[in-house]
């Protein structure tokens, strides 16, 4: 009895001592995730301008968002600027993080220089990569308009014209995020085994029947996982088009996202209650998406 009574007291200590340890992480995340969500959500059904007290109004900041275009034109028209970046950003920056990793993958000399090298972008800071883009669209001085000068074609004054602003902001993202995928990517190429490329050669397959039929479908986990987590970001996406457009997501609002529509209500309208329910229908929508690709994306090789 003594022995056990022992035990329970070791037990309990070891448990306390634990708790301890994580007691300041679940600090954090109460004081700085939790209590804010809760308290956006209440927001969320008030008329609230920061300025003055907030007046409760049950559902009609979402009824204003969904239903009044008079009020809200620019609501739908964001949302859907968005899912055209989600569109041009996705599988391009899937396709091109994985055509990295496969070039890595093969052995080649300065491996890890060349890692580094695609990473760096991914860890700068998101508006000196803005700034360095935003001079290189420059219509007069800009390098790539430099380049087709040189080359005679077409010249384009990239973010201030309709067809190409979208477009020319997503290649931006593509280009710095193209590194945290091809690290991805490149962990799930390391985990296939090579008795399978050898069996596969053994029978005759060529490199492209290896591709299709052992490389993808042994990546499906790892594709998904960016699938996933790249449409969650790139429903986010602000900072870029902030720095490029000066925050007007010009030209004619063809760059402006749903984020920029929020931040606009919040900080430049003082509306925050109304940016509140914005931010929850993000939410619910960002849920919803991913619980589609949850039910019918394959997540492994069957």
């Amino acid at each position: 009895m003594k022995f056990a009574s022992l035990l329970r007291q070791k037990k309990f200590r070891e448990g306390l001592a634990g708790y301890l340890f994580v007691l300041p992480l679940l600090l954090y995340f109460a004081i700085f995730v939790l209590i804010p969500i809760l308290i956006s959500f209440y927001y969320s059904f008030t008329d609230w301008t920061m300025r003055s007290t907030p007046h409760f109004v049950s559902f009609r900041n979402y009824a204003e968002l969904l239903f009044n275009k008079q009020k809200q034109p620019y609501f739908w028209p964001s949302l859907l600027v968005t899912v055209k970046y989600i569109i041009l950003r996705v599988p391009v920056g899937l396709a091109l993080s994985l055509f990295l990793a496969l070039l890595l993958n093969s052995r080649i000399r300065g491996e890890n220089f060349f890692k580094l090298c695609y990473f760096i972008p991914m860890i700068t800071s998101v508006i000196a990569i803005a700034a360095l883009w935003k001079w290189l669209y420059d219509p007069v001085t800009g390098f790539i308009n430099q380049s087709l000068a040189l080359a005679q074609m077409t010249q384009h004054n990239w973010l201030n014209e309709v067809g190409t602003a979208l477009p020319a902001i997503a290649a931006m993202s593509v280009w710095q995020g193209a590194g945290y995928g091809m690290i991805i990517f490149l962990a799930g190429l390391k985990g296939i085994p090579e008795e399978l490329y050898e069996a596969a050669r053994i029978d005759g397959a060529n490199a492209w029947q290896q591709f299709w039929n052992i490389t993808l479908p042994l990546l499906r986990p790892v594709t998904f996982f960016l699938l996933v987590t790249s449409i969650i970001g790139s429903f986010q996406v602000f900072d870029q088009i902030y720095v490029l457009t000066s925050g007007l997501g010009s030209p004619e609002h063809s760059t402006f996202v749903y984020i920029l529509n929020l931040f606009n209500q919040a900080f430049r309208y003082y509306r925050m209650g109304l940016a509140c329910a914005m931010s929850y229908i993000l939410f619910v929508i960002i849920l919803v998406i991913t619980w589609i690709q949850f039910k019918f994306v394959p997540q492994s090789y069957d």
